[in-house]
């Protein structure tokens, strides 16, 4: 079987050192060169900036990693060089996952605050001073939450570590049926990735047990998550409308340069969202949902991984090109002048 995983490792290191370059780079030019960006919506572009090195380097010590066998869904970390750390590394796994809610969240919540500037400016005074405690708790509280929830309901136990150390088949004897156990998983496991998945630091989603019934601390990690997710999303697109409608009506009261940069923040926005979610979350769903279904599968899915590593970098190059400011730093044509 193809070893995808190492293309994965390939990615993320591609990733920490791109999203290192040009975040660094962004936090240079917003606090030395650009002069129309200020206040708190400065400050939230070097949070963000942060959170993106912070992220991409997380990741060569998670190395989150996902393989989905029938209607059994694997979260699992790579690392090889931190010996003896199973449970440190599952740790690094939930907090890899966090750190994704929490970038999401911060775009909800620039939502928030672009659409408050343009409809009642004095309302975003509430996110100066000790204001700032709220914009920053906010998409921390999600991720601790989301952190914490994938600790709890992931957490292997017997049945899920069974369910993988054993294709159940069954053999009709006269009268009776015998369960036969056959190691297949447990080999392919350690045949593709070299790991024995007992020692591995792992969250292990089985959403149903023996006699079909539902396994519900598996089901609330896919509940809450959902939730915790769509309720970004909700506020993102929300706001998201408003501000359309509401750009029509109040720029007329701004300048023409304040204008322009209201809106190339509004797409910068837009962009920054639908990266993520084009990335990450629409391919997570058939991963995510697929152990809620019979299939039978045996797949190496954490190409996902690799796709969200380079995320940090792409969102930082989106930011710069569609907003003047640093276009102009960088001597790239406006081709944008509305």
């Amino acid at each position: 079987m193809t070893r995808f995983f190492v293309l994965s490792d390939t990615f993320t290191k591609l990733g920490v050192f791109t999203a290192s370059f040009s975040n660094f780079f962004l936090i240079y030019l917003t606090i030395f060169h650009i002069k129309q960006i200020g206040g708190t919506f400065k400050y939230m572009v070097l949070v963000l900036a942060l959170t993106g090195i912070a992220f991409s380097s997380w990741e060569l010590i998670a190395r989150p990693f996902t393989h989905n066998y029938n209607r059994a869904f694997i979260l699992f970390s790579l690392n090889t060089w931190i010996l003896d750390s199973e449970g440190f590394l599952q740790v690094a796994v939930a907090i890899y996952a966090g750190f994704y809610l929490f970038i999401l969240a911060f775009f909800a919540e620039q939502f928030v605050f672009r659409y408050l500037s343009l409809v009642n400016p004095l309302m975003t005074k509430a996110f100066g001073g000790f204001g700032v405690v709220g914009w920053i708790g906010y998409p921390f509280l999600c991720g601790v939450i989301y952190c914490l929830l994938l600790l709890w309901s992931g957490d292997p136990d017997q049945f899920s570590d069974d369910y993988l150390r054993f294709v159940i088949e069954s053999e009709h004897f006269i009268g009776c049926v015998s369960p036969i156990y056959s190691t297949f998983f447990r080999e392919t496991f350690a045949d593709i990735y070299g790991m024995n998945i007992e020692t591995t630091a792992r969250f292990i989603f089985t959403p149903y047990a023996a006699d079909d019934s539902f396994r519900w601390r598996n089901l609330s990690f896919m509940m809450g998550g959902g939730f915790l997710l769509t309720s970004q999303y909700f506020i993102i697109m929300y706001c998201g409308v408003r501000m359309h409608l509401a750009m029509r009506k109040e720029l007329g009261n701004f300048s023409v340069p304040n204008r322009r940069l209201q809106k190339q923040f509004f797409r910068a926005l837009i962009v920054q969202t639908l990266v993520p979610t084009c990335l990450f979350v629409l391919p997570a769903l058939p991963i995510l949902l697929g152990p809620l279904f019979d299939f039978e599968w045996n797949v190496q899915t954490g190409g996902i991984m690799a796709l969200l590593s380079i995320y940090p970098p792409i969102d930082t190059f989106v930011f710069i090109m569609i907003v003047s400011e640093y276009r102009r730093e960088l001597r790239v044509p406006d081709i944008c002048q509305t």
